[in-house]
This record gives C-alpha cells, sequence and structure tokens, in this order.
C-alpha cells in the first residue's frame, strides 16, 4: 500500500513537467490591429465622383500567428471557415467562425473575406457617418513587416498571396505572422470613400480590423486607428490636409 501511494505522489509532483499538460498548451493569440494610415489623397473620375483615397496595413501584434482556413465539400458548395489557434505545445485549435468569402471583387483572381477591414468617415463636430469604404473583402497574407521585435516574429514572409486560392480551389489558407501586415494600396480597386458634395469642414477618417468580433485575438482595444483631415471644396476640385493621426497598433 506505502510503494502505491508513493508512486501516486511522484506522479503528481512530475505532471506540471510533462509536455502536453495545461501550462504547455496556453493558446498563443494573434492580435489584430491597424498601422497608420497613409498615401491620403482626392482623386476625381472620369464621371466626376470625388474619391478619399489612402493606404491601410492591418497587422498582428499578437504572441501567435492569425490564420484562417476556409474548406468546402464541392465547387458551388459554401466555405465552413475555421481559425488556427496556435498553442504552446505547438498545436492548434480550430475555431469556427461566422466570416464569408467572396471571390474577386477588386481585380484580383483570388477570394476574399468579408470585412476585416472597415473605413468610415464622420464629421468631427457632431460624429456623422458621411461615407463608408466600397471595399468590403479582403485577402490577407504577409506584404510588410511590421515589428520584428515581437518575440516569435519571423524573419521572412510565411503566408502568400496563393494561399488566397482560386476559383476552383477547395481548400483556402490565409494568414498574417507576428509582428507582419498586409498592405493595401490607394491605387487599389474600392480603396476609397466616396466625398462627392462633401461640405467644407474637419473629418475623421476610421480604419477597423475586425470591427463586428468574428476572429479570437487577445486585445480588441487597439482594432482602429484614425486620421483627423480638413476638407476644402473648390469649383477646380477638393483639397484636402491632415491635421493629426490617432494611435496605431
Amino acid at each position: 500500500m506505502f510503494r502505491r501511494v508513493a508512486l501516486v505522489v511522484v506522479a503528481a509532483v512530475l505532471a506540471p513537467l510533462v509536455p502536453g499538460n495545461a501550462a504547455a498548451a496556453e493558446e498563443l493569440r494573434p492580435d489584430l490591429g491597424m498601422a497608420r494610415l497613409s498615401d491620403l489623397k482626392v482623386a476625381t473620375t472620369a464621371s466626376g465622383q470625388r474619391q478619399l483615397r489612402f493606404s491601410t496595413t492591418i497587422v498582428n501584434v499578437g504572441r501567435g500567428p492569425f490564420e484562417i482556413v476556409a474548406r468546402r465539400a464541392a465547387l458551388g458548395a459554401p466555405f465552413r471557415v475555421e481559425q488556427q489557434i496556435p498553442r504552446a505545445d505547438g498545436t492548434r485549435a480550430p475555431v469556427a467562425v461566422p466570416a464569408g468569402l467572396v471571390y474577386g471583387g477588386d481585380g484580383h483572381d483570388h477570394w476574399h473575406v468579408r470585412d476585416l477591414e472597415t473605413y468610415h468617415l464622420v464629421r468631427l463636430d457632431d460624429g456623422g457617418t458621411v461615407g463608408v469604404a466600397a471595399k468590403a473583402g479582403f485577402c490577407f497574407y504577409d506584404t510588410n513587416a511590421y515589428r520584428r521585435s515581437i518575440p516569435g516574429s519571423p524573419r521572412s514572409k510565411v503566408y502568400p498571396e496563393a494561399g488566397c486560392g482560386k476559383r476552383d480551389s477547395l481548400v483556402v489558407t490565409m494568414g498574417l505572422s507576428v509582428g507582419w501586415g498586409d498592405r493595401y494600396a490607394w491605387t487599389l480597386p474600392d480603396q476609397y470613400i466616396d466625398i462627392t458634395g462633401l461640405d467644407d469642414g474637419r473629418y475623421r477618417l476610421f480604419a477597423t480590423a475586425d470591427a463586428q468580433g468574428v476572429f479570437v485575438e487577445s486585445n480588441r482595444g487597439n482594432n482602429t486607428t484614425w486620421v483627423d483631415l480638413a476638407v476644402t471644396n473648390h469649383r477646380t476640385g477638393t483639397s484636402m490636409k491632415v491635421l493629426g493621426y490617432g494611435p496605431a497598433a
């Protein structure tokens, strides 16, 4: 009896040291945010539409990669989207997320996640919304190193554009490595807000990552950045001046 009790005690003492226990299975969650907005410009189309154009970069400043895997059984079938949550022991926990995929939409031949980023323009005096972004779908992958000093940030890109798949793909994998970002340039289709007929005044442009809280992450307090603008309309066009920037991830 004594020997059996002693073995149980020894096993209890050693249990926390064995790989794969609860302590080793800690989740290394991503942390989505937005880098500072850049390349703010007013463009006028051939039809006379005035567009506020800008570049954005969604970033991951968390402890683990932000990765989603979408699968479907056959062409024409809906995708089932799962976020792969990394753990400290090297395993990953799949979590089903209500994210929709849409094909193309910005001139690119691949799949996009809907509403991963959202943009809206408000008046500074009363907070009223005067415009929202034309772009709604995003294929995200490592395009730019953002903060390589974060522990676990890879030296080179891990997630390529090819992961966004093609029209006939049955499996699509998108991701953002730790310390990396995905940049959408102001020149891309739908990367604008329509400001045709906008009154003179002071405005704030918001950019938010995962505004609907669909994905699992460690911190939602840094998902939004903004820039303040002064807009003036002239007979010859619309001019804009940057007044100041808000915090970035």
